[in-house]
């Protein structure tokens, strides 16, 4: 078969659903498959063109494990404004679209891009061809717009627009892989798609990216943390709707207690806003790791005593981190803050791999801290246990990758 995959992000940025594309590219390739990679010029977390890139409408990029690479121009998002982002949207879905419509004929094309006008853009091109398109649902859109409150006031009628077109897109394409039960029901329920065409297949982590105890681990003394301390870590984005502000705040009243630090491991667009967040609370042990390198993933992940998974307002009813996987697949214990009935909290029960108290509230957070910080290390240890079991039972490249293919293989 030849496949094509459209991916709005794609390495060297570091995101789980750009890596996750490699694989799906890779062991296509190894299973005989002609495959071709559609992307933008890398600039995420920060929003920044990497170096030794310049940005043009297309560029044919080394050719990786028997594939080929073709970027994409698309806008940036350094401030992640409602703005930038539907322009870095809709823009690569224009130039993505485009090289569709003028690319060799596919046999199915699987879509990572961005939500309702990338995605829209793809569908649409898919279409004018008969090309069967496979979306991929990392998110509930235009309803993760309204929780993080980037649609502002007295704007329903957006909402309502953006809703529409998001049915038209998903009933368009020939198949929806939703990485969580809950968005499944969503798309189904909700949304009317027939249940035929929604297919549960969660993201997924190479089982080899994290070490447990990693030698020479020196992130805690670059950081001059105590090996004795309780240290809190958050790793991964830190973007707007990523909450982290929330934790900062929890830690004002935790200054008094000096055997608890907070570390903030990762980049994104609020770095600097949290950084002045934490300076004006005047508590020295909150600190920052950034920029967070590939090559000290293992190191940051087993400094932690617990991991901190905060949300912003109902974000977490809407979308699903992949940092959970991350945390869990680390070996350490996960203090989720977020809604009751949503998919990370049932994640988070069904491993029985940490708590769930409940998003913006610092009060609350500072004080769950407290109490897991005078628990003893071997209950702490056990919950590590059973995060790290589940991911590997369930969240792994070797437990998800093949329901896919599967999936993209029966268009043949």
């Amino acid at each position: 078969m030849k496949i094509n995959i459209v991916s709005a992000v794609f390495p060297p940025e570091p995101i789980t659903s750009a890596r996750a594309t490699v694989d799906l590219a890779e062991q296509l390739c190894r299973e005989g498959h002609r495959v071709h990679v559609i992307t933008a010029f890398p600039n995420r977390p920060a929003g920044r063109l990497y170096e030794g890139y310049k940005r043009q409408l297309w560029l044919h990029d080394r050719s990786f494990s028997g594939y080929e690479v073709l970027r994409c121009f698309s806008a940036l998002s350094p401030k992640s404004t409602m703005t930038s982002r539907f322009l870095e949207n809709l823009s690569f879905g224009i130039a993505s679209g485009l090289a569709v419509l003028f690319m060799e004929k596919p046999d199915v094309i699987y879509g990572n891009t961005w939500p309702i006008f990338a995605q829209g853009m793809l569908a649409l091109a898919c279409r004018m061809r008969g090309i069967p398109l496979v979306l991929s649902v990392q998110d509930t859109y235009p309803e993760s717009l309204l929780v993080q409150d980037r649609l502002g006031t007295g704007r329903a009628w957006l909402y309502k627009v953006l809703r529409w077109l998001d049915i038209k897109v998903k009933n368009s394409s020939a198949g929806l892989a939703v990485i969580s039960e809950g968005f499944q029901q969503i798309h189904v329920q909700d949304r009317g798609i027939p249940a035929e065409k929604v297919h549960f297949i969660p993201n997924w982590i190479d089982e080899n990216l994290v070490q447990i105890h990693p030698v020479d681990n020196c992130i805690r003394c670059s950081h001059e943390i105590p090996e004795d301390a309780f240290l809190v870590v958050y790793a991964g984005n830190v973007g707007v709707a990523s909450g982290v502000d929330t934790v900062i705040k929890a830690f004002r009243s935790l200054t008094v207690h000096p055997n608890i630090y907070l570390l903030i491991a990762g980049s994104g667009s609020q770095v600097s806003n949290w950084r002045w967040l934490a300076r004006d609370m005047d508590n020295p042990r909150v600190l920052f790791h950034t920029p967070w390198l590939d090559s000290e993933t293992s190191c940051v992940l087993d400094a932690a005593s617990i991991f901190v998974l905060p949300t912003q307002g109902d974000q977490s009813m809407v979308s699903v981190p992949s940092k959970l996987m991350t945390y869990m697949l680390a070996g350490r214990p996960v203090l989720s803050c977020v809604g009751e009935e949503s998919d990370i909290a049932k994640v988070v029960h069904d491993a029985a791999c940490g708590w769930v108290i409940a998003p913006r509230n610092p009060e609350a957070i500072s004080q769950e801290i407290l109490l897991l910080s005078q628990k003893p290390a071997s209950e702490l240890e056990e919950f590590g246990k059973h995060g790290r079991s589940y991911a590997l039972q369930h969240m792994t490249r070797k437990a998800n990758l093949p329901k896919l293919i599967t999936l993209l293989q029966s268009f043949r």
